[in-house]
Formats: C-alpha cells, sequence, structure tokens
C-alpha cells in the first residue's frame, strides 16, 4: 500500500511540473491584519499539490488548470480575530458534495481530473481542513507552520509528511486523518511534532511512518473499521506503548521486541511513563488489520 500511494504522489508531482500553462486563480495578498491563515479545501474530484512556495510571500496562491465545463471553482476569504479564513471549493457540477463515500467511489472511472496547486508561505500559522472526493494529493508541509491539520479522503490517493530534516517550526495541537474508502500516507510523522494524532479509517488504508526517534510526546488514538492500520515504528530511543481493544473479526499483528505486560497493553524495551517522548498508541478496531512493524 505505501510503494502505491507514493507512486500516487510523484504521479501527481510530474503531472504537475508538465502543465507549465497553469493559471493563477486566486491570491490573498499578505497583510498585518492577520498572522494565522484558517484554510478549508473541499475538491470532489480533482489531483491537488499543496506546499510551501519561494515564488512568493503571500500566504495563499491558488493555481489550476481545469476544465470549467465540468468544475466550478469558488474561492471565499475574510479577516477575523487577526485570523485569515479562506474556503476554496471546487465541485463537479453533477455533484451534491460526497457525504456519501460508497457511491463516489462505486462510481469512479478513469477520467482525467483536474490540477490545482496551493502555495503556502513561511511565514504565517496554518489551520488546514482538507476534504478529498477522489484523485490523488500531495500534501507537503515542509517550511510551514501548522497548528493543526484535518485531512479527510472518500476514495482519493494522499500523501502527507515531511521532507527529510525539515520540521514543523511550531508545535502541532492535533494531526487528524480519516479515510472512508481511500489510502493516505503519513509520512515523517516526527517532523509534524503533533501533540495529538487522531486516525479514523472506514474501508480506507492509513499508514503512519514513526520509524525515526521521537523528540516530544505523542498520543496516537485511531479507529479501524474494516480497513487497515499501518504503523512503522523507531527501533531504538523512543518509549513506546500500545493499548489494543479488539474484537475476534479483527487482526492484529505487533512487531517483535514487545512485551505484553497486561492484557492488550504492550511496551518496547524503552518504555518510561515518565520519557518526554513517549509515544502513546490507543487502537480501537472492529473488523480490519492492524500492523506494528519494523522497516528492516
Amino acid at each position: 500500500m505505501l510503494r502505491l500511494v507514493l507512486m500516487a504522489g510523484i504521479s501527481l508531482l510530474m503531472s504537475l511540473s508538465a502543465f507549465a500553462q497553469l493559471k493563477k486563480f486566486y491570491t490573498v495578498k499578505k497583510s498585518p491584519e492577520f498572522d494565522t491563515v484558517n484554510f478549508y479545501l473541499k475538491a470532489t474530484a480533482t489531483n491537488c499539490l499543496l506546499k510551501q512556495s519561494d515564488e512568493d510571500d503571500n500566504p495563499l496562491t491558488i493555481y489550476g488548470n481545469p476544465n470549467l465545463e465540468k468544475i466550478n471553482p469558488s474561492f471565499a476569504n475574510k479577516v477575523k480575530n487577526k485570523t485569515l479564513h479562506a474556503k476554496l471549493v471546487l465541485d463537479e457540477y453533477s455533484s451534491s458534495g460526497f457525504g456519501d463515500s460508497f457511491s463516489m467511489a462505486v462510481s469512479r472511472n478513469e477520467k482525467e481530473n483536474d490540477f490545482w496547486k496551493v502555495n503556502l508561505n513561511d511565514n504565517d500559522v496554518y489551520k488546514l481542513n482538507l476534504i478529498y472526493g477522489f484523485g490523488n494529493a500531495d500534501v507537503n508541509l515542509t517550511g510551514t507552520s501548522v497548528q493543526r491539520l484535518k485531512i479527510k479522503s472518500g476514495s482519493a490517493d494522499i500523501v502527507v509528511g515531511y521532507d527529510d530534516g525539515n520540521m514543523n517550526p511550531i508545535q502541532m495541537d492535533t494531526f487528524f486523518v480519516k479515510a472512508d474508502f481511500g489510502s493516505i500516507v503519513a509520512r515523517r510523522m516526527e517532523l509534524a511534532r503533533a501533540k495529538n494524532v487522531i486516525t479514523k479509517i472506514g474501508f480506507g488504508n492509513v499508514l503512519l511512518d514513526f520509524e525515526r526517534e521521537m523528540t516530544e510526546k505523542c498520543t496516537v488514538d485511531a479507529s479501524v473499521g474494516a480497513g487497515n492500520l499501518e504503523i512503522l515504528l523507531p527501533r531504538d530511543g523512543t518509549p513506546v506503548i500500545i493499548y489494543i481493544r479488539d474484537s475476534p473479526l479483527c487482526a492484529v499483528k505487533i512487531a517483535k521486541g514487545f512485551e505484553e505486560v497486561e492484557k492488550n497493553v504492550f511496551v518496547n524495551m524503552s518504555y518510561d511513563a515518565n520519557a518526554e517522548n513517549l509515544l502513546t498508541f490507543d487502537v480501537d478496531v472492529a473488523l480490519g488489520m492492524v500492523r506494528f512493524k519494523y522497516t528492516d
């Protein structure tokens, strides 16, 4: 699953780079009236790239290459209490939304999706609420101060994370991902500096990459319906405790080296309840599979 979604992200980047004719649709100019950006994106059926850009220092610059006969883009923004509230909606004309993820998933076809690129800056603080129907999305948070992140996938394939050695300049309060039918890969989670990670899976797939040593405390709450959750663990230096609530219809695999200290409670050799970089997992699984593993 990791390989497939990473390939989708790479394919998206290559496709976007090929579209030199991307048109600038919307720009919010930098202003002393705000220092925080609350950005909401809803994309029914598009390919999207979101990242920090050196092209300008504006808090939001949005480019697109849409088929305007199919996609109806809209954008609105206002400033309130030193916060810019910005909303970008990329709906198909035939769509009434995608609350019904099952209908959206079964109706998916091979038509060419539209391309959108959202540029952020390295000065403002961001709260991101990103909702994708289907298509591909690459959310590269490198260089961006993200206070809160919320990502939902109907049946989209999403890669979110950081480039090596570039952690979040501020501590993140909540990192939230939800996969109804789609796939989400969260890379380099230690660089997010998230206090709380919340993962909800219906029939989809989520991979959380915690394979490198943590420097700050983090709690991961996950609920898995009939989908799959894979967690890459750090081998050394990070104390880990895992709480499992399972059912007879699910499958749970714990990495080697963990000790079951009480029923469905596992700790690794580095575990220290008072550690400043304690990594805690609280996982509830019904019908799906949860696997904790090392990469090598």
